[in-house]
């Protein structure tokens, strides 16, 4: 944590400076850069290391540095894929090519094409298509906040066109992967990559995403303070990907297979615990 000197003495055992709050501190046991995430490392290499269920990527968006295990392992990301769509359609909002207020249609195309997902999965919005238009307001918060598998097949029909050329060349450079709609096969460190991404951008998306209706459970359950973040789960997959908002903003990346929610929460307790 940071600390203000006041005071240094140059004595037989070495230098040592008086830190306010702290007292008199050995000068081998202070840094001039957040050194947090060497400790982070250790707790990942001690406690998760040999567990190749479990993929882990964390960085500090002040420092730029990272602590990881099994991050380039790839796994069925589920409804984490939802990330490139959202951070697509920030984009275009971003430079003013779409509205909050545009309406898209909700017709049976929208299911049926490739990288669809089922809309008989998450989700509040009718299963079956209803002719409605919904706003890309609307669509987007049914995306982050309930993870809406026919919200997202929505945007991926009439916002990125059926994931055509454009939405990947955008999605991938973001992610600095392959993001691929169809497989929707991913690693922790393309998640977290790409959440970064979402992050730089400072739209709404980050805002729908800070209020979702999986804030208590996974990455978020223990943490006191504002965390954005996208859950994924299908299978024996459970995945959660996250912006923690502490004073140095940090990225959180877990993937598993058949592990439970618990799991994430531990591991979210540990990398917060040391970089909160």
């Amino acid at each position: 944590k940071p600390i203000k000197v006041s005071r240094a003495a140059q004595t037989h055992a070495g230098t040592y400076y008086f830190a306010d709050g702290e007292g008199w501190i050995n000068a081998s046991d202070l840094s001039t850069t957040d050194n947090r995430i060497e400790a982070v490392q250790k707790v990942l290499n001690e406690k998760y290391n040999n567990q190749e269920r479990i993929s882990v990527y964390v960085k500090q968006l002040d420092t730029g540095k990272i602590a990881a295990i099994n991050d380039e392992k790839s796994m069925y990301a589920a409804s984490v894929a939802k990330l490139g769509v959202l951070y697509y359609a920030q984009e275009r909002l971003s430079h003013k090519k779409l509205s909050l207020s545009d309406e898209y249609q909700y017709t049976s195309a929208v299911n049926g094409f490739p990288g669809a997902y089922d809309p008989d999965g998450s989700g509040k919005i009718s299963k079956m298509p209803d002719d409605k238009n919904y706003s890309l307001e609307n669509l987007l918060k049914a995306v982050a906040q309930n993870s809406d598998n026919v919200a997202t097949n929505i945007l991926g029909y009439y916002v990125a066109n059926q994931y055509d050329h454009s939405f990947q060349k955008s999605v991938d450079k973001a992610s600095a992967t392959s993001w691929n709609m169809d497989k929707k096969e991913l690693t922790a460190k393309a998640a977290g990559t790409l959440m970064e991404s979402v992050y730089r951008q400072n739209g709404d998306i980050i805002n729908y995403l800070s209020s979702t209706d999986y804030d208590g459970e996974r990455i978020s359950k223990n943490i006191d303070v504002p965390v954005a973040h996208k859950i994924g789960d299908a299978y024996d997959f459970k995945h959660d990907v996250a912006i923690v908002y502490t004073d140095s903003p940090f990225i959180l990346s877990i993937f598993t297979d058949k592990e439970g929610y618990d799991k994430i929460t531990s591991i979210a307790d540990d990398v917060y615990g040391i970089l909160r």
